[in-house]
């Protein structure tokens, strides 16, 4: 029991340190309430870093600086996993710090699994400890890259659906008169995450001095979504040979709106096989005990002496 406690505050703990390493920092409730009397430069006498909570001062850069150092430590190729996949999750996390936040959650489980199995471990007994440490370190490893992951497949999803309408709007826009730019610059107004963070992505890499093609490549290399790698390559194309980009624009369209009708086609021909499942180990055992459960009970009734 004491263990299974001691276990249960390690991961607590790890959740904090994760949430508190993850989150931005906020001001106090004080700080917002100064800042809205006497305006943006009412902290007083006293410096801004001083307006924080504890937690946000010390602790927080703390769990951070050693998540990062401990990220380091690691082969460079988990790093480099690790960006690509917050990139396609639209997490800008330090990929060092997301690493070593892994690297954390898994020795806090091979920790927890040895206290559970602390009095076999004791007893000469090391099978239980060692497959309790190695299960609960392999799921604090994977846990958040299964999130990331899970949050990157969402993206696309969203991305692949919306971009039909976000080509039409490109299309109208060009047509009008705007410039490339400025179309996209509309679409970032209109559309709501994670579209316009990918095209705003997109604006500020330009603003930066980045040419048209390196920011279509880089905006389709963040998002991962191979729909808008489709888009970029046409949009690319057309750039370099000279042909006109609302045309271009017009027939990718065209031809999203269909790949999203034969996808939906796709998922509906699946459903039956989907329904299998549920229908045979759920409802069908739950129909045979409501239709033949009285027929069961009359029979008994009458062999029964």
């Amino acid at each position: 029991m004491l263990e299974a406690l001691i276990v249960g505050l390690s991961f607590a703990a790890g959740a904090l340190l994760a949430v508190a390493a993850m989150t931005p920092a906020a001001a106090t409730p004080l700080a917002r309430r100064l800042q809205e009397i006497h305006g943006p430069g009412a902290a007083g006498a006293q410096p801004e870093e001083l307006t924080l909570p504890f937690t946000e001062r010390v602790v927080r850069p703390l769990v951070e600086s050693g998540l990062r150092a401990l990220g380091r430590l690691l082969p460079r190729a988990l790093v480099d996993t690790a960006r690509r996949r917050l990139d396609e999750a639209g997490l800008r996390i330090d990929p060092a710090r997301f690493v070593g936040l892994q690297a954390a959650l898994a020795t806090l489980g091979v920790l927890g699994g040895l206290l559970l199995g602390l009095d076999r471990l004791l007893a000469g007994a090391p099978l239980l400890p060692a497959v309790l440490a190695s299960s609960l370190g392999v799921l604090g490893w994977r846990l958040p890259g299964v999130w990331a992951a899970r949050r990157g497949a969402w993206r696309r999803r969203m991305l692949a659906r919306a971009l039909p309408d976000v080509l039409d709007l490109l299309s109208v826009s060009v047509e009008a008169g705007l410039g490339f730019d400025g179309a996209v610059q509309k679409v970032a107004e209109k559309f709501p995450e994670p579209v316009s963070g990918e095209f705003r992505e997109y604006l500020r890499d330009i603003r930066l001095g980045q040419t048209r093609a390196d920011a279509l490549r880089a905006l389709a290399d963040r998002s991962g979504s191979p729909e808008l790698r489709t888009f970029v390559a046409a949009v690319v194309q057309a750039d370099q040979l000279g042909v006109s980009i609302s045309r271009v624009l017009k027939a990718q369209s065209d031809a999203m709106r269909l790949r999203r009708k034969q996808r939906a086609e796709e998922r509906a021909m699946q459903l039956p096989l989907k329904l299998l499942f549920p229908l045979v180990f759920f409802i069908f055992p739950s129909l045979f005990v409501v239709i033949l459960g009285p027929v069961v009970i009359q029979f008994l009734g009458v062999l029964r002496p």
